[in-house]
């Protein structure tokens, strides 16, 4: 049976709850395996709901704060009993609200801000694009002398942080492909008369990789030399390893794995600060 987009789109929260009927999930799976719009809308409701315990924690102490200040300023005729009791009861709206708000931003961004695109004629273009990188790592431009098997964009405005996926395989002549590796090779970035180059790395990857960004943030962005003279090049930022879009064996051997990463576009201080020149 075909169901409309707006019921699947009204059933999906229940779904990613996994707290509707299993008629309904069945509807809901039938849906999205064939509706691209409502599918993208789902991957950016997991994407929003599974973000790290650490940043959940974060964004909810902030709000908690918020709420004691207003309750304070309002409510200074009540007796200290009330005003915990009443804490208590805000906080626990508040943990409600707030998985509420995920999925409804979730949806917004999904049907709004969310960009996708398999054409290899809107290459360069990244439309929306805001993720913390300036993807060095990809040519500026495709030529003629490129051989292109795959090209994948997907951007999505999510909650806390932007997703985004973005995946180019190509081919090379000798002279192009020995440019390339040259390009590749000399990627740098600079600040304040510091500079961070590009890491040429054999042990993390299945294939030889140039790394500018490694699970830093949940953000990684590399190009892997596969062989033929192709070149296989990637950008990641907070997507589920089941929702990439090539061959698993082109991920990083510990993906979404590490505690700490690099960047070489965030240029760190002694003291803790960071600062990206994305």
């Amino acid at each position: 049976m075909k169901y409309s987009c707006n019921l699947i789109r009204d059933l999906l929260p229940l779904y990613c709850d996994r707290v509707c009927s299993k008629d309904s999930a069945e509807a809901v799976q039938e849906h999205i395996s064939t509706c691209e719009e409502c599918k993208n809308i789902y991957i950016g409701m997991q994407q929003s709901i599974s973000m790290d315990s650490e940043r959940y924690e974060k964004q909810q102490l902030v709000s908690m704060q918020k709420v004691k200040k207003k309750i304070k300023k309002r409510n200074t005729i009540f007796a200290s009993i009330g005003i915990v009791a009443g804490i208590l009861f805000v906080i626990i709206v508040i943990r409600v609200l707030l998985v509420a708000g995920v999925i409804i931003f979730a949806v917004q961004d999904g049907g709004k801000h969310s960009y996708t695109s398999t054409d290899i004629n809107d290459y360069g273009v990244f439309e929306e694009f805001n993720g913390y990188s300036k993807l060095d790592i990809f040519p500026k431009q495709l030529s003629d002398n490129m051989e292109v098997y795959k090209y994948s964009y997907y951007y999505a405005d999510t909650f806390l942080d932007p997703t985004a996926q973005i995946y180019l395989e190509c081919s090379y002549e000798e002279n192009e492909y020995s440019k390339e590796i040259e390009r590749l090779k000399g990627i740098q970035e600079e600040y304040e008369g510091r500079i961070q180059s590009i890491v040429y790395d054999t042990d993390s990857f299945s294939y030889p990789a140039y790394v500018t960004i490694d699970a830093d943030n949940h953000c990684y962005e590399y190009a892997l030399l596969i062989g033929g003279k192709k070149i296989a090049y990637v950008f990641l930022q907070f997507i589920n390893e089941e929702d990439i879009v090539f061959p698993k064996e082109y991920l990083p051997k510990e993906y979404e794995q590490k505690e700490t990463g690099y960047s070489i576009y965030l240029f760190e201080y002694q003291n803790g600060d960071r600062h990206g020149v994305y």
